[in-house]
């Protein structure tokens, strides 16, 4: 592989339920069907890259458990390359995902520890990298190959979901693209007046272009001069699982046109 592009962060499987509508209240709800499926931002990303053509490579850390080799082995059918590694000792991120017929859900997750007990990101395995996507769930791999980004003048994007608010402050200085979710955005700018408050904020800590997602809503970026809007448009969602995920992948041709 002579060129790739690199995502570095969590993976996790999916444990994924299809319903007709969530209850208003706590009840046994039946499920249309089930799937066991590999999940996680940076591996959603990888996996969406991946069926589009692109050469990708998963870097990450699994427990050294069932799930975990589930995991590795179902990203890699996928067409990912994966240097998904074990972690002695440690257990792998599960979700269960549930999804009502509107393509709405909620996700009720545990992340294990593998993340926290990782060993470092050999940022050597980078080299070739064509660009590089990190989310905010391994903060010490993420900063790593966003710094080795930066040195070798790469292009960075991270995906700033919900986060703790001294992991995004860690990590947006060290990204040339950073692009909230709107909860995640809150995460990192609770105190902001507006959206582009909060933006103008990652854009003084380092970031070169600061954008936030806002669903049907659309999108606001900026790259300090005005703020830019990219209106959404109707869907018949189906399953919103990994939308956000998908959104943040680094392939130049996709990026709504912002260069």
């Amino acid at each position: 592989m002579d060129s790739f592009y690199a995502c570095v962060g969590h993976a996790s499987v999916d444990h994924h339920f299809e319903i007709d509508t969530f209850a208003s209240q706590p009840t046994k709800t039946p499920a249309k069907s089930y799937r066991m499926i590999p999940g996680g931002m940076a591996a959603n990303a990888a996996v969406a890259m991946a069926r589009l053509g692109a050469q990708v490579k998963l870097f990450g850390r699994l427990g050294d458990d069932e799930i975990g080799a589930f995991v590795r082995q179902a990203v890699q059918d996928c067409g990912v390359h994966t240097l998904l590694e074990t972690v002695a000792n440690s257990y792998t991120s599960v979700s269960s995902v549930v999804v009502d017929a509107r393509g709405e859900r909620q996700i009720f997750n545990h992340r294990g520890d593998a993340l926290d007990k990782a060993h470092a990101l050999d940022v050597r395995q980078l080299t070739g990298a064509r660009a590089v996507l990190v989310d905010p769930r391994w903060r010490a791999g993420a900063l790593a190959a966003l710094q080795w980004a930066k040195a070798h003048k790469v292009l960075s994007m991270l995906d700033a979901d919900v986060a703790p608010q001294a992991d995004l402050r860690h990590l947006v200085p060290a990204a040339q693209w950073a692009v909230f979710s709107e909860p995640g955005l809150v995460c990192y700018a609770p105190h902001a007046a507006s959206h582009a408050d909060a933006l103008a904020e990652a854009l003084a800590a380092g970031a070169q272009v600061a954008m936030v997602t806002l669903g049907e809503r659309g999108v606001l970026w900026t790259r300090g001069q005005g703020l830019h809007t990219v209106p959404g448009f109707p869907v018949q969602a189906l399953d919103t699982t990994g939308a956000g995920d998908v959104f943040h992948q680094p392939v130049p041709h996709l990026r709504l046109g912002v260069h």
